[in-house]
């Protein structure tokens, strides 16, 4: 048996609770942080820690090789924090929510729907063309449901996602 792999997620609203469950769930030691103290929070906190993942709040993240091997940034996480530059300057993977349901649904066509005007409604038109051709198909993101959570669904023959903004991918 190999090391066990070490995720950090940023940020626990929804994406941040689902790519928690996928990540340990995938295998990986789990601990997630999110800078706020809600009762939502306490809340995400209780139900993650059911599953044995470390919950954090009220904390920002502490980049350390020696203790994750990847950060997982939740949408709303800005991508210029130093917390996260430093991770990669320091050889630890980060990578968005998006990236991971990526690489955790890669054996699954995607339809991905992006722009500046129409995604809603696009990604609505088409979810409806799939249904009345009989397919019926999840439909992800800003519309019902974050893509990492598609993976708590038995049975994906095509995800449908709206891409509202434009998604950095990890460097490592």
């Amino acid at each position: 048996m190999g090391v066990m792999r070490r995720a950090h997620v940023m940020g626990l609203g929804r994406s941040g609770l689902s790519a928690a469950r996928l990540l340990h769930q995938e295998g990986w030691h789990v601990t997630a942080s999110d800078s706020s103290q809600s009762d939502a929070l306490q809340q995400a906190k209780r139900e993650l820690e059911v599953y044995g993942i470390a919950v954090e709040l009220g904390s920002r993240l502490q980049p350390d090789p020696a203790q994750m091997d990847r950060v997982v940034v939740s949408p709303g996480v800005p991508w210029d924090l130093s917390a996260l530059v430093e991770a990669k300057a320091m050889g630890i993977e980060v990578m968005g929510e998006m990236e991971l349901a990526w690489r955790s649904l890669s054996t699954y066509p995607w339809v991905g729907i992006t722009g500046t005007n129409g995604k809603t409604t696009t990604t609505a038109l088409i979810a409806a063309i799939f249904k009345r051709l009989g397919f019926m198909r999840p439909l992800a993101a800003t519309l019902a449901m974050r893509p990492v959570t598609l993976l708590s669904i038995p049975s994906i023959p095509l995800p449908l996602f709206l891409l509202s903004r434009p998604l950095p991918l990890s460097t490592g």
